[in-house]
C-alpha cells in the first residue's frame, strides 16, 4: 500500500515508529493550509512559517509519546495557541515604540568609560545575539537602513524588524549596565 493511500491515523502510527516518509506525507498534506491559517492570525509570513515549523518539529521530536485522535484538529489548535502566544509576546504598544526609539546609553557611561571600552562592550554583547537579530541591529544602527528596507531585505514584516531591534537594544542595555557596574568599581576602587 502506498503512503498516499493511508489516512492520518495510519500515518501517525508509522511516524511513532520513526518513519520519515510518513512524516513527510503528513507535512505535505497539511503545511499549506496550516500556514494560511497561521498567516491569517499573525499577519506575518516569517512568524507564520516559524509557527508551522515549530509545530511539525515538535511532532517529530515527541512522535513516540504523542496520543492524537484527530491530527487535523491537533494541528490547527496548536497553530492557534502558538500564534496567540506569539502575538502576546511581540505585540507592541505606543509605549513600547517610544521605548525603542528612546533607548540610548546612559550618560554615566561616557563619564566612566573611554570609547574603546564601550566599543569592546558593544562588540562583545552583539556577538551573543542570534544571527538574524545581530544582522538587523547592524543594518539599522551602523549601516543606517530603515526598518522598511531591512524588512524588504529579509522578506519579513516591519513589526518583526522592530521586535528584533527592541530585543537587541534591550540585550545591549543590560550588557552595558552590567559592564558599567564592573567598570565603575574598577575605576573608582583601584
Amino acid at each position: 500500500m502506498k503512503l498516499s493511500e493511508l489516512d492520518d491515523t495510519q500515518l501517525l502510527i508509522l511516524i511513532k515508529n520513526g518513519n520519515e516518509l510518513a512524516f513527510n506525507q503528513l507535512y505535505h498534506i497539511y503545511w499549506k493550509r496550516l500556514f494560511s491559517y497561521t498567516l491569517n492570525i499573525l499577519n506575518d509570513k516569517g512568524l507564520a512559517e516559524d509557527v508551522v515549523h515549530e509545530i511539525f518539529t515538535n511532532i517529530w521530536i515527541k512522535r513516540e509519546t504523542l496520543n492524537i485522535s484527530s491530527f487535523e484538529n491537533y494541528l490547527f489548535v496548536s497553530a492557534k495557541n502558538r500564534s496567540i502566544s506569539l502575538l502576546r509576546k511581540v505585540q507592541f504598544t505606543e509605549l513600547d515604540d517610544t521605548i525603542i526609539t528612546s533607548l540610548t546609553f546612559a550618560p554615566e557611561i561616557d563619564q566612566t568609560t573611554n570609547s574603546s571600552d564601550l566599543k569592546y562592550i558593544i562588540e562583545h554583547a552583539t556577538k551573543a545575539l542570534p544571527n538574524r537579530c545581530r544582522d538587523i541591529f547592524y543594518m539599522s544602527r551602523f549601516q543606517h537602513y530603515t526598518n522598511l528596507e531591512i524588512a524588504n531585505y529579509f522578506k519579513i514584516s516591519q513589526r518583526t524588524v522592530e521586535n528584533q531591534l527592541y530585543l537587541a537594544l534591550k540585550h545591549l542595555k543590560t550588557a552595558i549596565n552590567r559592564s558599567l557596574v564592573w567598570l565603575v568599581t574598577f575605576y573608582f576602587f583601584r
